[in-house]
């Protein structure tokens, strides 16, 4: 199991002391630029690692405190884990403390604690009302979570750093973090130069795994890269898709510009990979900078889908401000702010503690996913007034207030989007849908992502589905769900597996009559099957199908029929008649093949006698030589193996040489050429007395 990485960051007022704070811990001053130094101030995020006492390292993200950035805040924000809420001891409770934690609250940040700094500048007594009033002010914006944690400390002396460092190493243990799982998404917070290296995008990843493009390298004497000659190698070796040495191929979205990762730091070391909930530096080939800025998102391509439309819940939290349908604000989400308007599905307006259904209407694209977490602002007023969650991140065009079945976001939002897919395969019934069709109908959904990656089924086939091998599992809230798969010309095909017990069940009782009625049979055509049944599917799509069912065992196949597992033609005395006449038959008759036709048969026999030579040629008693005319096994394998040996040692084999072994005429001779052609043993190379190996 891949380790689980997190972010710490820090959020609060101006000059409270968040980026002394992360100096204090980190021995790093994140303040880099020469206006911050100046200022004293930070304007934009900075960036650390911290080293805690298990070893671990990890990242913080420093965030400024001042209302004009907030922007840059959200932006932080977005891919932390725990937050460090500074309040200064001396001033207490400020605005942007009140701001900053309803951010946190709205983005569902897992984990807040609460850092009381400056210790050194108050008593006792103040120290003691600054906590209640932080621990009161938290219990507003997070009424059902468990009494905060608070760290009183100096950074200016030390006070307190030792304890909180420990407190970091502990909780390592504890949060949940990002999962690697699912395809690699990476909202891009700078974008700079480097001499010699070229473009440098940095982010925090939130989900997934980034593989540097190891055959992106400086071509050698042979005028083959060495990153060439290991890809011919491996791709030689068969081994491509299994060695996890090729990278995937990644995407600058909302612009969908390829891109190769020419190389990945995490903490300013080299590494060939990347996982979620890392600090990422990604060095971009062959890419101006100009070519990607803050905001933009790099992901798998074809994992998303850009849109300049969202369908979300949002919630407002300003105890001033309505949020009303028609206004317009300004969103942020991941790392981008743009201009957008809010068009309510229901109701008018909401105020604080509201929530409605809306659609989100912006003026540039952005590449969403479902359930990604925003902030909705008033610019203007220099105001947060709420925020929410992406339900559809790729709505199929703009929605009109009362014509828009608000049902099926609330199924999005309650049941989750497994059950989106539920919804798609039932409405599509029987018609298997293709994993690439899949994929691309439902990009920005990454649970149905992973499901249609077809790369990673192995993960996801369960035994569990009414003993269906075949099946992928996802759970729902209401129960399971399962898909029922088929591969065909490389992908992946699937329809609900409720919908396969169906059609299976159909074929149990279809053969089941068919037995009932045809006793000496082995089973039905296929051919015919497939017409009374399954005439909508083509032949591929059929035989991918019966595949399926055949390596789960649900029926029995033979050569060109199909019956029920458990089914044995009848062997009556008629049955048993009817085979030793053939048997003895044949055995007097040795090379003189017989006829059906032309022995004589009861009219009874006659009825039942195309059943019992089926079931002798399936036994392998048998065997078929053209139209119908029939011989036994064994004499049939004395003549192939003569043959064999003749062609190996001649080149070829005669009608001549099989008369002067055998005694064999020469229309029977030519009989056993028809079969042995039909089976790829011989030949023909235009003389009919002769064959030859094929």
């Amino acid at each position: 199991m891949e380790e689980r990485h997190y972010v710490i960051g820090t959020a609060g007022h101006i000059d409270h002391g968040k980026t002394a704070l992360v100096k204090a811990l980190c021995g790093c001053d994140t303040d880099r630029l020469k206006e911050e130094k100046e200022r004293g101030m930070s304007i934009t995020l900075g960036f650390a690692s911290i080293l805690l006492s298990s070893g671990k390292k990890i990242a913080i993200i420093d965030t400024p405190g001042h209302e004009k950035f907030i922007r840059s805040m959200v932006s932080g924000a977005m891919g932390m884990d725990l937050v460090l809420l500074v309040v200064s001891a001396k001033e207490g409770i400020m605005p942007q403390t009140e701001e900053h934690l309803a951010i946190l609250r709205l983005l569902q940040i897992k984990k807040v604690v609460l850092v009381l700094t400056m210790v050194d500048l108050v008593n006792s007594a103040l120290l003691m009302k600054r906590e209640e009033e932080v621990r009161t002010l938290y219990k507003k914006f997070f009424p059902h979570e468990s009494e905060p944690k608070i760290f009183p400390l100096s950074s200016y002396t030390g006070e307190g750093i030792s304890a909180l460092k420990t407190y970091l190493s502990e909780e390592a243990e504890k949060i949940e973090g990002k999962s690697p799982g699912g395809f690699f998404r990476m909202p891009v917070d700078r974008v700079f130069s480097v001499a010699g290296a070229g473009t440098i995008v940095t982010g925090t990843a939130l989900s997934g795994k980034i593989q540097k493009d190891i055959y992106s390298g400086k071509s050698g004497e042979s005028g083959k890269s060495e990153e060439s000659k290991e890809r011919e190698e491996i791709l030689e070796a068969g081994e491509s898709g299994k060695t996890g040495g090729a990278a995937g191929v990644y995407c600058i979205y909302p612009e969908e510009r390829e891109v190769k990762v020419r190389n990945i730091q995490v903490h300013g070391e080299d590494v060939p990979s990347a996982y979620a909930g890392e600090r990422i530096a990604l060095n971009l080939q062959g890419m101006e900078k100009a070519a990607c800025k803050k905001g933009d998102i790099i992901a798998e391509k074809g994992s998303l889908q850009p849109s300049f439309l969202l369908d979300c819940r949002i919630e407002c939290i300003s105890p001033f401000s309505e949020i009303k349908h028609n206004q317009h604000l300004e969103l942020l989400i991941g790392t981008k702010h743009i201009p957008c308007k809010v068009i309510f599905l229901e109701g008018e307006k909401i105020k604080e503690g509201e929530s409605s259904l809306v659609q989100l209407q912006l003026q540039e694209k952005t590449a969403s996913v479902f359930q990604e977490r925003f902030i909705l602002r008033n610019d203007a007023e220099s105001e947060t007034l709420g925020g929410g969650l992406v339900l559809d991140p790729c709505p199929s065009g703009r929605h009109r207030r009362g014509r828009f079945p608000l049902t099926f976001l609330e199924a999005l939002e309650n049941e989750g989007e497994e059950a989106l897919l539920a919804s798609f395969l039932k409405k599509r019934k029987r018609n298997f849908s293709s994993f690439t069709e899949l994929k691309k109908r439902f990009s920005g959904f990454p649970k149905i992502q992973e499901i249609v990656e077809k790369e990673k089924i192995s993960h996801l086939v369960s035994s569990d589905a009414d003993n269906n091998t075949n099946s992928v599992f996802f759970t729902e809230e209401n129960g399971s769900t399962f898909l029922f798969t088929i591969e065909l010309n490389g992908d992946f095909f699937a329809i609900l597996s409720e919908e396969e017990m169906l059609m299976r069940k159909e074929v149990e009782d279809y053969l089941r009559d068919f037995h009932k009625k045809n006793p000496y049979k082995l089973g039905e055509k296929s051919v015919v099957l497939h017409s009374k049944l399954f005439s909508s599917y083509n032949k591929n799509t059929y035989k991918a199908l019966l595949k399926a069912w055949e390596e789960k065992g649900d029926f029995r196949f033979g050569e060109g029929f199909i019956a029920l597992s458990d089914y044995k033609p009848v062997k009556d005395a008629l049955y048993t008649k009817i085979a030793n006449t053939l048997v003895n038959d044949m055995q007097k008759g040795k090379y003189s093949f017989m006829k059906l036709s032309d022995h004589f048969w009861l009219s009874e026999e006659k009825k039942r006698l195309s059943d019992v030579v089926a079931s002798l040629e399936n036994k392998g008693t048998l065997v078929k030589l053209d139209g119908e005319y029939y011989t036994l096994r064994k004499l049939f394998e004395n003549l192939k193996n003569f043959s064999l040996e003749k062609m190996e040692k001649e080149g070829e084999i005669t009608i001549d040489a099989l008369r002067e072994e055998f005694g064999i005429s020469r229309k029977n001779a030519k009989l056993f050429f028809k079969a042995t052609d039909r089976m790829g043993i011989t030949k023909d190379r235009g003389f009919e007395s002769a064959r030859s190996v094929p």
